[in-house]
């Protein structure tokens, strides 16, 4: 039973989405979306922000919040501005440069806290973000 109505509840959000894109608006893109799935979007945002060391598939959060991955997708972008993939990297710099002005913790170890395996793509990404290298970072 608990099943059936998380199935109809997804699918009764998927019928709206399609309905509200029949609206004559002149733009490809829905600007609104229901309150229900805002809400769900922040939860998501909540999850990837308090688990920066994992690394969570769209997949993975659509089954656990039963949405649509297209639907997650554009609802977390019309909410944040920008794609999940982006705004996560984004919160895991600015962790990672909070990390390096506060704490004694190896390039490697911050790595691993902020959901990268390899130091090396982690220093080419906070390279990419701040134009300067961990190390770099740190002692300026």
């Amino acid at each position: 039973e608990e099943l059936r109505n998380a199935y109809l509840r997804v699918k009764t959000l998927e019928l709206l989405l399609y309905l509200a894109k029949l609206k004559p608006s002149g733009r490809n893109q829905m600007t609104q979306y229901q309150a229900e799935q805002v809400r769900v979007i922040r939860e998501i945002h909540d999850l990837l922000a308090s688990n920066m060391e994992r690394r969570f598939t769209i997949e993975e959060l659509s089954h656990k919040y039963l949405m649509n991955p297209t639907t997650l997708k554009a609802v977390f972008k019309s909410v944040y501005g920008e794609s999940i993939a982006a705004h996560t990297k984004e919160h895991r710099m600015k962790k990672a440069a909070a990390l390096l002005r506060e704490t004694d913790l190896s390039v490697a170890e911050i790595a691993g806290q902020v959901g990268y395996e390899s130091q090396s793509k982690f220093t080419a990404a906070f390279k990419e973000q701040f134009g300067q290298l961990p190390k770099e970072y740190r002692r300026n």
